[in-house]
């Protein structure tokens, strides 16, 4: 003798259209915190990248007010030269107390043409695009290079590539962002499965012995 359950169906159109209108309260609170967590990842992007800039400006004006106060021409043009190494830094300039330059990378430019928009239209990266100089952010920070005892000695003035100093942070909070996605996908995977699992012991069910 077979047996069979069979459900009755109870569920009203009503009923039908609050539990539509629940799934969907879901989905627009899983965007929403899916879309926090994507601006608050990008907030501590910026912030870390500004800290990392400040720091790149504080050992290079350390350098910088030693080889100043030591007259030393050829370790100024070492220290401007060598910055282009990085990959975070795209010019270095370094400027005396009256703000003339003592000292710059090869490709530098002069402040009014740097801000005017006169930029080069390429940088040389490791990207097979050679994307535009624009799309890596270059952002520029000026310091103040002091003697110990706190003596103005010039300036320093740095651009960094805000988009290669984020790089790292970025991979992370691209991979944090897919994790929660396949999160929320498993979330619903799995109450699927228990709705369907769960279905022989609702009471809407009754036994039919053939």
């Amino acid at each position: 003798m077979a047996t069979k359950v069979t459900y009755i169906k109870t569920s009203s159109f009503s009923k039908k259209i609050l539990q539509l209108l629940a799934a969907v309260a879901l989905v627009v609170v899983t965007l929403t915190l899916w879309s926090d967590i994507k601006q608050k990842g990008e907030a501590v992007l910026i912030e870390n990248a500004i800290v990392l800039a400040k720091n790149i400006l504080k050992q290079t004006s350390h350098s910088a007010s030693f080889y100043i106060a030591n007259k030393d021409q050829a370790s100024l043009d070492h220290l401007t030269e060598s910055a282009l190494k990085s990959d975070y830094i795209y010019e270095m300039l370094i400027y005396d107390k009256t703000g003339t330059v003592l000292s710059k990378s090869q490709n530098a430019l002069p402040a009014i043409s740097r801000f005017m928009g006169l930029m080069p239209s390429a940088i040389e990266t490791d990207s097979p695009d050679n994307e535009s100089l624009d799309a890596f952010f270059p952002t520029p920070y000026v310091s103040e290079i002091t003697a110990e005892d706190g003596t103005l000695l010039g300036f320093v003035r740095v651009t960094v590539l805000t988009k290669n100093l984020q790089k790292s942070g970025l991979s992370y909070i691209h991979s944090l962002t897919k994790q929660v996605i396949l999160i929320a996908l498993l979330a619903g995977f799995i109450g699927y499965l228990f709705t369907n699992g769960l279905k022989p012991f609702s009471a809407n069910a009754y036994v039919v012995k053939d």
